[in-house]
C-alpha cells in the first residue's frame, strides 16, 4: 500500500512536467490537461426506501487532455476525454486579430446557460436545481464585443454530440392510449442560441436565450407529425466585492430536456401511465398526436470568499420547478451545497463538499425524497 501511495504522489508531482508550450514566429502550440478524482458518499431516501452508495465520477466524466495550435489569427483546439472520447474540436478565426471578434466552427460548449458552485455528481453545478446546463455540440458561432450568435447542429456526430434524441436513449411513448405499438423517429433541426456578456473587474453579467424546433414523425403513419418547440431565456453572472463574490442566475423555458439543458422532468401527465418516465408525454387521441409540453423556471444564488489566495469557501442554493397542463402538481427540486476550494500549489487543488438535494414532489404530487452527499474532489490542472 505504501508503494502505491508513493507512486500516486510522484505521478501527481510530475504531471506539470508534461505541459508543453512551443512558439516559433507566428506559430504556437500548447498542450494542457485537467485530471480529476473524487470520492463521495451518498445517502438517498425516497418513495419509502433508502440506500447508501460510495463512488467516483469526475475522473471518467471530466478529465481531459487538450492541444491548441495557432498561427496568426487562426487556431485549432482539440480535447480528448475518457467518458467522452472526443470532447471538443473546433477552429477559431479572430477577425483582424482581435480577441473579441471571431468565428468558431466545430464542437465547442453551448452558450445559452449559466451554472456554478456544486462539484459533486461530476460538477453538477446546481443543474436541475436552479441552473441550466451547457453542453458540447457542433456549431457555427460568431462573436463580437461580448455578443455571440451560435447555430447549433445537435445531431451530427452521433451519440456524443446529439441532444436528447433517440440515439442517446430518449424514447417517446411507443404505445398509444389503447396499448397499440407505434414506431417513432425524431428529426432535429438546427437551433439558435444568443448570449451577451458584460465583464469588468467588478462584475460579469450574461443574458442568453435559445430556440430549437424538434420534429416528431411516426414511421407507421398512424399519427400526424408533431413539432416540439424548445426554448429558454435567462441571465447569470458574478459580482465581486474585494475578496468576496456573489453568483446568481435566473431563467424560464420550455421542453428544455430536448436540448439537454435540463433533465429532471417527471411524466405523470393525463393519459400516461404513472410508471412512465418519459420526459415529454406523447399519445394518440382519435389518430391525432397529442403532447404535454413542459414549462420550467429556475433561480440560484451562491456566495464565496477567498482567504490568503488559497482557501475559498462557497455556499449556494437553487430551485427549479416544472409545470404543464397535463400535470396534477408542480414537479420541483431544490439543491444546496457547501464546499471549500483549497489551492495546494499552482497545479493541484482539493475541494471538500457537502450537498443536499431535495427532490420534493413529482408531477403527481408524491414526495420523491432527498439525497445527502459528502466527500472530496481533487484536481490537477496544467
Amino acid at each position: 500500500m505504501k508503494k502505491i501511495l508513493f507512486s500516486l504522489i510522484m505521478a501527481l508531482v510530475t504531471v506539470p512536467a508534461f505541459a508543453v508550450e512551443f512558439e516559433s514566429g507566428d506559430f504556437k502550440a500548447n498542450i494542457y490537461g485537467e485530471i480529476y478524482g473524487d470520492a463521495f458518499y451518498t445517502y438517498s431516501e425516497g418513495y419509502g426506501e433508502s440506500s447508501n452508495s460510495f463512488g467516483s465520477q469526475t475522473f471518467v466524466g471530466s478529465s481531459l487532455l487538450g492541444v491548441e495550435l495557432s498561427y496568426g489569427s487562426v487556431s485549432a483546439t482539440f480535447e480528448a476525454g475518457i467518458g467522452d472520447p472526443v470532447r471538443k474540436y473546433f477552429l477559431t478565426y479572430r477577425i483582424g486579430g482581435a480577441d473579441d471578434h471571431y468565428v468558431v466552427i466545430g464542437r465547442d460548449t453551448t452558450i445559452a446557460a449559466y451554472s456554478f458552485g456544486m462539484v459533486s455528481n461530476d460538477f453538477q453545478a446546481l443543474n436541475d436545481l436552479g441552473t441550466l446546463a451547457d453542453n458540447r455540440r457542433l456549431q457555427l458561432r460568431y462573436g463580437i464585443g461580448g455578443f455571440e450568435l451560435a447555430i447549433i447542429i445537435p445531431t451530427l456526430g452521433g451519440g456524443w454530440n446529439a441532444d436528447n434524441t433517440d440515439d442517446t436513449g430518449y424514447q417517446l411513448s411507443q404505445t398509444d392510449t389503447d396499448g397499440n405499438n407505434i414506431v417513432t423517429a425524431f428529426n432535429v433541426l438546427p437551433r439558435v442560441e444568443l448570449a451577451y456578456t458584460y465583464s469588468t473587474d467588478y462584475i460579469e453579467f450574461k443574458v442568453f436565450g435559445a430556440y430549437g424546433a424538434y420534429l416528431y414523425s411516426d414511421n407507421n403513419n398512424i399519427a400526424n407529425d408533431k413539432v416540439f418547440h424548445s426554448y429558454n431565456a435567462g441571465f447569470g453572472g458574478q459580482a465581486n466585492f474585494g475578496n468576496s463574490f456573489l453568483q446568481f442566475t435566473g431563467w424560464y423555458g420550455a421542453n428544455l430536456d430536448l436540448m439537454d439543458a435540463l433533465g429532471n422532468y417527471k411524466s405523470r401527465a393525463v393519459g400516461v401511465s404513472p410508471s412512465n418516465s418519459k420526459k415529454i408525454s406523447m399519445f394518440l387521441d382519435d389518430g391525432v398526436t397529442k403532447a404535454e409540453n413542459i414549462q420550467s423556471a429556475g433561480i440560484a444564488i451562491g456566495l464565496g470568499h477567498t482567504f490568503n489566495e488559497k482557501y475559498t469557501p462557497q455556499i449556494g442554493i437553487g430551485y427549479t420547478l416544472n409545470f404543464g397542463d397535463g400535470y396534477d402538481k408542480i414537479d420541483d427540486s431544490l439543491g444546496a451545497y457547501l464546499n471549500c476550494f483549497i489551492q495546494i500549489n499552482d497545479w493541484f487543488a482539493i475541494t471538500p463538499e457537502i450537498a443536499y438535494i431535495n427532490k420534493m414532489q413529482d408531477s403527481a404530487g408524491e414526495k420523491e425524497g432527498y439525497d445527502f452527499i459528502a466527500g472530496v474532489m481533487a484536481s490537477v490542472i496544467f
